[in-house]
């Protein structure tokens, strides 16, 4: 396929609010001090094809990353086949190496099941760009949407609160005897 834009939904699974969003950080990207290009493809299959093989595939016939300083991104999801692919150029390795890219597409898997493509996509592209934003120090205008933190210090910060407030009264009521 060539591409359509930074987001070519071929497996027609995108809302067209989620393509919007989803190109306005790609041009953030490709047009700050990042310099980093991100695409974004989804299929219905591959064909049998391996996912970084067709990822692959696709990188080199759409020239990602500017030459020289092959800072690209691909988010590849197909669809029918329940296969997902975060691939980088070299010159974003440093900064999203495969450990990190794997457990970013982890947390796109509860999302992708309940068939959430908005939201799975938004995730993975969103923390992609939050890593290369970050490190080339720029600020995306429009942010991209992440997945909630579950609140679960808070609940554990009340409880050591609760203790505290306890053994104050206890001691208070030690030293009152």
């Amino acid at each position: 396929p060539k591409p359509t834009d930074y987001v070519s939904d071929y497996a027609h699974v995108l809302s067209p609010e989620a393509v919007a969003r989803l190109d306005r950080i790609c041009t953030q990207l490709d047009h700050s001090q990042a310099n980093a290009q991100v695409a974004v493809v989804t299929v219905q299959t591959l064909d049998g094809e391996d996912a970084a093989q067709y990822a692959n595939e696709l990188e080199d016939k759409w020239k990602m990353g500017r030459k020289g300083s092959d800072r690209g991104v691909l988010v590849l999801l197909a669809v029918g086949d329940h296969k997902r692919r975060i691939d980088v150029g070299y010159g974003l390795e440093g900064i999203l190496p495969d450990a990190k890219l794997g457990d970013i597409g982890r947390e796109m898997v509860p999302q992708l099941r309940a068939n959430d493509f908005d939201g799975a996509v938004s995730l993975g592209v969103g923390e992609v760009a939050q890593v290369i934003a970050a490190d080339a120090k720029v600020t995306l205008d429009d942010e991209p949407m992440t997945q909630q933190p579950v609140p679960q210090h808070h609940s554990s910060g009340l409880g050591v609160l609760k203790v505290i407030i306890i053994l104050i009264v206890v001691v208070l009521y030690i030293l009152r005897l």
